[in-house]
């Protein structure tokens, strides 16, 4: 298993989101029925959708804000010494309270990727959650690490390892976060 990164967001950047996602009445949120199943449906924005990777065709911008998510994206792996070979997929989800700690642990891709998770608000509880497995057991069963949400931090960690997103810990919370999945140099 990979290790797993942390930092926080720069104010400028922190500012951006707050700006153009957290704060803004307008921002186009679409609903996602079946995340990873129907349990735990979300709000969601695509940034870039899945594509054919093993033929590497169908890579298309979904939204004006991929580019400024990008050079986020890019700046915080430049300062953990991570080369993009390509970025698989990209969006914004917002979830809110329900029961249990956290939904349904998944992978997003079943080969080698990271994911690089930014919180871009302030609620309670809601942390990530790693598991040792990968995608190529068939179950999660142990919780290696859990990222702890605040506002302005990210995570990368391995990808291909099962994760499930943690709920906000009050009625009424959010939990707004970005997601870019991708591949190494």
């Amino acid at each position: 298993m990979g290790e797993v990164k942390e930092g926080y967001l720069n104010k400028k950047d922190m500012d951006y989101l707050n700006k153009v996602v957290v704060s803004n009445d307008m921002f186009p949120w679409y609903v996602l029925p079946k995340p990873v199943n129907e349990k735990y449906p979300c709000m969601s924005h695509v940034l870039l959708p899945r594509y054919d990777y093993k033929n590497n065709e169908g890579f298309k911008i979904n939204s004006d804000l991929y580019g400024p998510m990008l050079d986020i994206i890019n700046n915080i792996c430049q300062k953990h010494k991570i080369k993009i070979k390509r970025i698989l997929r990209a969006q914004f989800n917002l979830t809110w309270k329900f029961k249990g700690v956290y939904s349904t642990p998944h992978f997003d891709h079943d080969f080698k990727h990271k994911n690089v998770i930014i919180y871009c608000n302030k609620f309670t509880k809601g942390s990530t959650y790693l598991f040792k497995e990968t995608y190529r057991d068939k179950k999660p069963k142990t919780i290696m690490k859990e990222m702890k949400a605040d506002k302005g931090k990210y995570f990368i960690f391995p990808g291909e390892n099962f994760h499930a997103a943690g709920f906000p810990g009050k009625e009424g919370e959010l939990r707004i976060i970005c997601i870019f999945t991708l591949e190494e140099k």
